[in-house]
């Protein structure tokens, strides 16, 4: 990839125009050609370095067809206002670097296009899953796990009139669908899947654990209400077998590698790029800077 920066040249010598003035102090003037040449060999390298960066990472990112959702960026927002303190903060901050909150958004939509085409890069072996799985197995334990249903109503006098159409036989699964007030379950018809004991109010849990498979509870106060459960399954503490698991250690692996791969990517794509600048002093700051320079870090002021 080429990149042309020759526009930062100081002006055309053989102009007869005088250069444009830009401030005076005093009545003197500060042309624009003298600022340009400040700036050159000021900030100048460092800038031209994070340009060159935003043009490899907006390149790549069109070619894989990468287009960050808003809800990444507002994640990236959020990690900002934290890092700064408060919004308020951050806006402070912004302004002081005379950087308005859309020019911020756009860093952080580079970032993460720079996110995506890292993790696009790296692979994942079932070598390198099983190793994890191995060393990690801990992550992957559960305890003693029971299923069961849930019927919950408002009243005690609503779960007596539920329990005696369950002793007639009513369907639980059905009569959980059509009463239950419980916003979690009551579209699975009562459907609580497997559970441990902190994964609900002790008040259920006590009673769940206490039942054995395809027994139903007794009438019994919950936070929210009046409780029936019924018990279909129980199993033993155990460790989810590595195919339950290796989606999500994959995706554990990538994160983790993550950093790294931006900068190894970032690196390769600096080394393989052809600068054209005017100014060889200045092409020179830039090519030395961008062997050193850090991958960009949009909370980084």
């Amino acid at each position: 990839m080429a990149v042309s920066l020759g526009s930062l040249s100081c002006g055309d010598e053989n102009s007869t125009h005088p250069p444009p003035v830009v401030a005076t102090v005093n009545g003197q003037p500060i042309t624009k050609d003298a600022l340009v040449e400040q700036l050159k060999y000021g900030p100048g390298p460092s800038l031209l370095v994070q340009m060159i960066d935003e043009r490899l990472i907006l390149t790549e990112a069109r070619r894989r067809q990468i287009q960050p959702s808003a809800q990444q960026i507002e994640l990236k927002l959020s990690t900002a206002v934290s890092r700064s303190g408060s919004r308020q903060a951050l806006t402070s901050l912004l302004q002081k670097q005379g950087m308005s909150l859309d020019e911020f958004k756009d860093r952080l939509r580079r970032d993460a296009m720079l996110d995506e085409i890292a993790i696009q890069q790296i692979s994942v072996s079932q070598a390198d899953i099983k190793q994890y799985y191995q060393h990690n197995q801990e992550q992957f334990s559960y305890g003693e796990q029971v299923r069961a249903r849930m019927i919950l109503v408002e009243t005690k006098q609503n779960a007596e009139a539920v329990m005696s159409a369950l002793e007639a036989g009513g369907d639980f699964a059905g009569l959980a669908k059509a009463l239950s007030i419980d916003p979690g379950t009551a579209d699975q018809e009562g459907d609580m899947g497997y559970f441990e004991r902190d994964d609900y109010a002790p008040e259920i849990t006590q009673v769940a654990f206490g039942l054995q498979t395809g027994e139903m509870s007794d009438i019994f106060e919950a936070p929210d209400g009046y409780c029936i459960l019924k018990v279909e399954d129980r199993r033993p503490a155990g460790v989810k077998p590595i195919e339950q698991v290796q989606d999500e250690i994959t995706a554990r692996l990538k994160q983790d590698r993550q950093a790294q791969m931006r900068k190894e990517w970032l690196i390769a794509q600096r080394r393989r790029v052809q600068l054209t600048i005017s100014d060889k002093r200045l092409q020179q700051a830039v090519e030395a800077l961008l062997k050193i320079a850090p991958p960009p870090d949009p909370y980084r002021f």
